[in-house]
C-alpha cells in the first residue's frame, strides 16, 4: 500500500527515546487537563449523584474496579514490553552473528577464489613451460625426420607427417586449455579488450552471432573483479552454445553515471533454459560464488526475444571508486 500523497517518506523521523519522552508529556498534559476539568466541574460529586440511585447494583464501585483494570493493563503491558525488549536484543545479536558469519564466508570465498586463480597460473605456466615445449620440439623433429626421409622411406616419411599433425594438434588443444585456465592479455590489455577477444573467438568457434559493448570505465578494476566478469562472460557463453540453440547473443558491461556499480548483461534468442536446473549447475554456482563474494548479485530471467538473460550486479571496488 503507497503511503499518502501528503506524507514525505524523506521527512527525519525522532529519535525512540525521543518519542516515548514526547508520547508520555501528551499523556502527562491529557492527564492534567481531565484533573482540571473534573475538578471545575466537581465530576467526582456529580457521579456519586447519578449513581445513588443504582446502590443496590454498586454501580459506585465500578470507578475503582475499572481503575484497578487499568492498573493492571498498564502492569500487562510492562511485562510484555520487557519480554519484547529481550527478544529484540537477541535477535539483534543473532542478526549482528549473522552478518559477521556472512562477511566471513565472502572473505573465505574471495580468498578460495583468489588461490584458484594463482593454481590455474602456476598450471598454466606449467603447461606453457613443459606440455607445450615438447609440442613444439616433437613438431620440428617429425618435420626433420620427415625432410630427410621423404624421398628414401616413404612410411617412415608417412609416419613423421602424422606425428608432426597430432603434435601439431595437441599443441593447439594446449593453447586452448591455456586460455581457459587464465585469460590472455588480461593484465596487459584490460577487461574490455579481453572481453572483446573472448566474445569474438567464441562467436568465430560456434558460429553463433554476439555483440558486445562496454559503457563507461572499465579498465581501473582489481585482478579479482576483472577475473569474476571474465569468468562469469566465459561460462555463460559456454551454457549458451550447450544449451541454449540460440542463433544470436550479445554481451552488455556497464558502469553507472555514478561509479558505485557495474552491470552486466548477457542475453541470447535460444529456446531458453529452465532456470531451476540452471541454478543447479556447477558452472552458475561458481558464477554465483565469485559474484556474492565481491558483494554483488547474479539473477537469471528470461529474455527478450523467448531466450535466457543474465544479469549481474557488482559494486566498484572501493580503489577503483576514488578514480572517478
Amino acid at each position: 500500500m503507497s503511503p499518502p500523497a501528503h506524507a514525505d517518506v524523506n521527512t527525519p523521523r525522532p529519535h525512540p527515546r525521543a518519542a516515548a519522552l514526547i508520547d508520555l508529556a501528551i499523556v502527562a498534559a491529557v492527564v492534567l487537563g481531565f484533573f482540571s476539568l473534573s475538578v471545575s466541574l466537581e465530576l467526582s460529586e456529580q457521579v456519586s449523584r447519578w449513581t445513588h440511585g443504582y446502590e443496590r447494583w454498586q454501580v459506585d464501585e465500578l470507578a475503582l474496579s475499572l481503575l484497578l483494570v487499568s492498573a493492571g493493563l498498564v502492569w500487562f503491558g510492562w511485562r510484555r514490553w520487557r519480554e519484547l525488549a529481550v527478544e529484540m536484543r537477541a535477535r539483534s545479536s543473532v542478526e549482528e552473528s549473522n552478518l559477521r558469519m556472512l562477511a566471513q564466508n565472502r572473505q573465505l570465498a574471495r580468498q578460495l577464489i583468489q588461490l584458484q586463480e594463482q593454481e590455474r597460473r602456476h598450471l598454466a605456466r606449467e603447461l606453457h613451460d613443459e606440455l607445450g615445449q615438447c609440442c613444439v620440439a616433437i613438431k620440428f623433429d617429425a618435420a626433420s625426420i620427415a625432410q630427410d626421409t621423404r624421398d628414401r622411406l616413404p612410411l617412415v616419411y608417412a609416419s613423421a607427417r602424422a606425428i608432426a599433425e597430432t603434435a601439431e594438434h595437441l599443441h593447439e588443444v594446449v593453447r586452448g586449455m591455456l586460455h581457459r585456465l587464465r585469460p590472455a592479455g588480461l593484465d596487459d590489455l584490460g577487461l574490455v579488450a579481453c572481453l572483446q577477444l573472448l566474445v569474438e573467438s567464441w562467436s568465430q568457434r560456434y558460429g553463433i552471432a554476439c555483440t558486445f559493448a562496454a559503457e563507461g570505465e572499465l579498465d581501473d578494476f582489481d585482478e579479482i573483479t576483472n577475473i569474476a566478469f571474465y569468468r562469469t562472460v566465459q561460462e555463460s557463453l559456454t551454457n549458451i552454445a550447450q544449451h541454449a540453440h540460440a542463433a544470436q547473443a550479445s554481451v552488455t558491461i556497464r558502469r553507472a553515471s555514478a561509479g558505485d556499480c557495474i552491470a552486466l548483461t548477457i542475453e541470447d534468442n535460444g529456446a531458453g533454459i529452465r532456470m531451476d536446473s540452471m541454478r543447479n549447475g556447477l558452472g552458475v554456482l561458481g558464477m554465483s560464488e565469485r559474484i556474492n563474494a565481491l558483494g554483488g548479485s547474479l539473477s537469471f530471467a528470461p529474455g527478450l526475444s523467448g531466450g535466457t538473460r543474465i544479469d549481474a550486479v557488482l559494486p566498484v571496488p572501493s580503489a577503483a571508486r576514488s578514480t572517478v
